[in-house]
């Protein structure tokens, strides 16, 4: 198979949503444990909410790179596919697993269940773990679910992309809005399996995975067309924006609380809209970077470079700080105020990559952070440049 140029534009991507993620986590206790309506609790919900589009965009990421580079069954070979998935991302995920179950048992004192084996070992396949280790459960499902996606669906997308498209967004909402408005406790297994499991399963993303695929296919068309109709596209990204964080601040408003704000989270049918919106957005704002050879462009494609290493790192950076911080300044820090959440994010940010980047200098920094460039020191470049 002939390498595919390589989509410059999707490092700064995922960079962005990388970043999404991490703010997520770094606002929620402002969200939830702040004084209701003061300026800590408005910002620290606006920011969770408005970076939701997180994960759907690495998933439409990560559903367009397969596709782009495996168009077809011919051009994918499984063994290699799956030697360099366990490698790369499987043999991190379970080093990152046992590091987290460690983490938890030191700072929390959370059951390890060593005299368990069977249920330590489930926990760590499921990405229970620590609460952000679900994806990789998610992903390499679609990884398995591959061959069969580019066997039979793959011409349809090509040829018959919008018949796809709207298929699969309709038999998405379908499920989304069941379990996030209508779900109830049933005995029947195979529903209460579903509803058990759907948000860390393809039933809950296929959607957005697919969708990336489509864009994939047809990459050149789509940006044509995005670029052509870049007004009424920001347009519709606000609409949707607006959608998402008012169905939020209605909730609040009618229940005058946020006594359901965790409800709103990453997987819920609002975000189908907002979610791909922001990935057209995304997409419409990094090709204007892509080509730019400066210091700051250059630092943000490391982002989005080491971003697998963020997603494994940044929670346990993210508890450090917080505990840190807020033990040693309980009368500086905490949840209601303000300039706790910009020092916590700031620093939280900086030490997560300052982590990737420290990984990044060896050449075991595949069992940390995945098959990514090595980072370079002073001496090496210009050993490397003579």
């Amino acid at each position: 198979m002939n390498k595919r140029p390589q989509v410059l534009e999707l490092y700064y991507v995922r960079a962005i949503a990388a970043f999404g993620i991490f703010t997520i986590h770094a606002t929620g206790g402002f969200a939830l444990f702040s004084e209701f309506n003061s300026n800590a609790m408005h910002i620290g919900m606006f920011l969770n909410q408005f970076f939701r589009f997180g994960t759907p965009v690495f998933m439409m990421v990560s559903g367009f790179v397969l596709f782009y580079n495996y168009r077809t069954p011919e051009e994918f070979n499984p063994t290699r596919f799956y030697k360099k998935k366990a490698t790369f991302l499987i043999i991190p995920y379970l080093l990152w697993s046992i590091g987290y179950l460690l983490f938890s048992k030191y700072v929390y004192n959370a059951s390890i269940a060593y005299e368990r084996p069977l249920e330590l070992v489930k926990n760590i396949l499921l990405g229970n773990a620590f609460s952000h280790l679900y994806f990789i459960f998610l992903i390499v499902q679609f990884y398995i679910l591959f061959p069969l996606l580019i066997k039979y669906l793959s011409k349809s997308m090509i040829n018959k992309p919008f018949k796809v498209l709207t298929y699969l967004a309709i038999l998405q909402a379908l499920i989304l809005i069941y379990e996030f408005y209508f779900r109830k406790p049933t005995n029947i297994g195979i529903i209460n399996f579903i509803n058990t499991y759907y948000w860390k399963s393809f039933l809950g993303w296929f959607f957005y995975f697919i969708t990336g695929g489509i864009i994939a296919y047809h990459y050149e068309k789509f940006v044509e067309f995005i670029e052509k109709k870049i007004k009424p596209v920001i347009f519709a990204y606000f609409i949707s924006l607006v959608l998402f964080l008012g169905e939020v601040y209605l909730d609040i408003y009618i229940n005058q609380g946020r006594d359901y704000f965790e409800r709103y989270g990453s997987i819920r049918p609002m975000n189908m809209l907002y979610g791909v919106m922001t990935f057209v957005v995304l997409i419409c704002l990094t090709r204007k970077i892509k080509d730019k050879d400066n210091s700051l462009v250059k630092l943000i494609k490391s982002f989005g470079t080491y971003s697998l290493g963020v997603y494994f790192a940044h929670p346990m950076v993210l508890e450090f700080v917080k505990i840190s911080l807020m033990s040693n300044f309980p009368n500086h820090i905490g949840y209601g105020r303000l300039s706790s959440a910009i020092i916590i994010i700031g620093l939280g940010w900086t030490l997560t990559m300052c982590l990737c980047y420290f990984f990044a200098l060896f050449n075991w920094r595949w069992l940390f952070i995945g098959k990514v460039p090595k980072l370079l020191a002073n001496k090496e470049k210009a050993a490397k440049a003579a």
